[in-house]
């Protein structure tokens, strides 16, 4: 009887020491998301509903909270810094030339006139040079490369009475636009005849409030929508911009996942931003309504209008980042844009 209570004990003890192990509460991880990406926008939902389904797949062993407007660290630019130190484990940034120049390839103008279809072949898909080239430099930077993730078309957008009297072609506007420290967008804005001011994001709107400045490039229907629409009241849908923003993870804790859960972690923030790239289309017309019901202008090009100021643009501004990005894969890119024609 006691050497069955002694055996009943070990298993006991055992139970005790092993179920606790396998079974344990993850360690939450911390994922950064920039301020612009308010709950209510399609990009954040869309990374909510990657990190649920990756915690499902991984039995809880990869659980990914996600902190919204920015709360992690000081702005998008200093997201690689901090994931790479650790401070932070996930982030979705938008990656600049402070960590390295060839990151201006996303800031790019004119990737994809003939809108997201054409978006998604050239950011995406397994036939473009854009997703190996991005992997690559993360790699060199230090952080580890999950995948880009579907941002919409940036615009042109003014204050009252701001609007310049001519959206088309690159005469001098006389007018002014905040531009985000990205000389890609300084340089298609100064081409297309504005002056223009560097400022974050999060500055514009007053900007544009008080007058500083005449109007912002480089915001999102949907962020004029939820953070300045009672500020704008033109906009100019050129499409010139949609850089998406970069997943990325530290090095250290990206090893310490089973190859299983790195295949997860990929293919569900993949199968969430080809979702999100399938519905910008509608959602872009939705806030193009809501816009129109409260009065705001929006100046809008055919496919041949737009197909053709791309390519003239392209031809002034991508020369500028030949050296930064390489001539060759810049001329290849270009091709493989031009080749989609409306």
């Amino acid at each position: 009887m006691r050497r069955n209570f002694t055996a009943v004990a070990v298993i006991c003890a055992l139970f005790t020491i092993l179920v606790p192990t396998r079974f344990a509460e993850a360690k939450t991880l911390k994922m950064y998301i920039p301020n612009a990406y308010v709950k209510e926008s399609q990009q954040a939902q869309g990374f909510q509903a990657a990190v649920d389904q990756i915690k499902k797949d991984t039995d809880g062993r990869v659980a990914i909270k996600i902190y919204y407007g920015g709360q992690l660290c000081g702005s998008y630019e200093d997201a690689i810094d901090e994931c790479r130190n650790g401070t932070i484990d996930l982030a979705a940034t938008w990656p600049t030339k402070k960590y390295d120049k060839r990151f201006d390839l996303l800031n790019l103008p004119c990737f994809a006139p003939l809108g997201y279809k054409q978006y998604g072949e050239i950011m995406f898909s397994k036939n473009s040079i854009v997703p190996d080239f991005m992997n690559k430099v993360m790699t060199e930077v230090g952080v580890t490369s999950i995948g880009g993730f579907p941002e919409c078309y940036t615009t042109y957008s003014f204050a009252k009475g701001k609007r310049p009297k001519d959206f088309n072609g690159f005469n001098k506007k006389n007018r002014s636009l905040r531009v985000p420290g990205m000389p890609p967008y300084r340089d298609a804005a100064a081409a297309m005849g504005y002056q223009t001011v560097t400022m974050d994001s999060s500055e514009m709107w007053n900007a544009m409030q008080t007058g500083q400045v005449d109007g912002g490039a480089a915001s999102p229907l949907e962020e004029c929508w939820f953070l300045g629409r009672d500020i704008v009241k033109h906009i100019d849908y050129n499409k010139f911009c949609c850089p998406p923003t970069w997943i990325i993870c530290n090095n250290e804790l990206w090893a310490s996942f089973s190859a299983d859960d790195q295949k997860a972690i990929i293919k569900n923030f993949y199968d969430s931003s080809m979702k999100v790239l399938a519905n910008l289309e509608k959602k872009e017309a939705e806030y193009m309504a809501n816009f129109k019901k409260i009065g705001t202008e929006i100046h809008t090009y055919s496919d041949e209008e737009i197909y053709k100021l791309h390519t003239e643009l392209r031809k002034k501004v991508w020369p500028n980042y030949y050296e930064a990005i390489g001539e060759e894969f810049l001329r290849k890119l270009d091709k493989q844009v031009s080749a989609m024609k409306p």
